[in-house]
């Protein structure tokens, strides 16, 4: 069944919503623990140990000032609204050598993301924005909210320059309680400004989540001889020589992308970069597993 995550053969098929339960089904099936394992727990309260409770909650600091068994009551996070946020800007339609645009791969992610909560019972939220949010859907945890993600997410394209700081304040304003938040996007934005955002959103208590999403070429820069270049959120466009160009433009690719890594793992928000041919299912276990590549 894994053999279906395949970005390629994804992108051939017709409805999002049949992609999305594809990938859904296929990353079940694969999974062997609780897709929720990594998500973090909050500790709630004490309870007086009962027979057949698990030992492994029991706080041996309080057993010790009291002489008393008591568990650990614990809140996971799963039980917090999720907030998926899309960039829905331009730069998201690019696609050069990925199976599909960036915008089309990070629909799919979100859709199965959301598919996967919904069937837990959680609340889910969807945004898309380019310089402000554009569409937002409410918290939900109906098939019907779900409903309402696919369509959302079928009925809109990518336009618009990029201004993730203006999202992130406007879903601060959403999100009251703490939260969980995921978010995709190429990041092609001022990169200080966004870090120093995402920083601040997870300083107020919400766990993050940040999925970078390219188009290979955009790695790789395998163009040859000279070539214009337009800038689809500007208009711009610049002539050059890509044979001279291709090591410069990968020195600085590189950079802005150390420099993203290095930041939001030193403030412990989880983050991975990924490209357009990876494989569906890598993403969907590092958003739930949170294991750092």
């Amino acid at each position: 069944m894994r053999r279906y995550l395949d970005p390629h053969i994804i992108a051939r098929m017709t409805s999002l919503e049949l992609k999305v339960r594809t990938v859904v089904d296929g990353f079940l099936v694969g999974i062997h623990k609780s897709p929720y394992h990594g998500f973090s727990q909050e500790f709630v309260e004490h309870r007086q140990y009962m027979p057949g409770d698990e030992p492994r909650y029991i706080d041996w600091k309080v057993y010790g000032r009291t002489d008393r068994l008591y568990l650990k009551q614990f809140e996971e996070e799963r039980n917090l609204r999720a907030y998926i946020m899309l960039d829905s800007s331009r730069s998201m339609a690019y696609r050069q050598t990925g199976a599909m645009t960036k915008w089309e791969y990070a629909s799919i992610i979100a859709g199965s993301f959301a598919y996967i909560l919904i069937l837990n019972k959680d609340a889910v939220s969807v945004s898309l924005f380019d310089t402000h949010t554009r569409r937002f859907i409410s918290p939900s945890t109906t098939r019907a909210g779900l409903s309402r993600v696919f369509d959302t997410l079928e009925e809109s394209s990518p336009n618009g320059k990029t201004r993730i700081s203006k999202a992130i304040e406007e879903l601060s304003e959403k999100a009251k309680r703490r939260a969980f938040v995921l978010l995709f996007s190429d990041l092609f934005d001022n990169e200080d400004i966004t870090i120093s955002s995402l920083v601040n959103l997870h300083a107020r208590g919400n766990e993050l989540v940040v999925v970078q999403i390219l188009d290979p070429a955009e790695r790789e820069f395998p163009f040859r001889g000279s070539m214009r270049l337009y800038d689809m959120e500007t208009g711009e466009e610049i002539l050059i020589d890509a044979n001279s160009t291709r090591d410069k433009y990968k020195e600085n690719m590189n950079t802005f992308l150390a420099k993203i890594k290095r930041e939001l793992w030193r403030n412990n928000i989880d983050y991975i970069t990924v490209d357009t041919n990876t494989p569906i299912e890598k993403v969907l276990y590092f958003i739930f597993k949170r294991e750092r590549v």
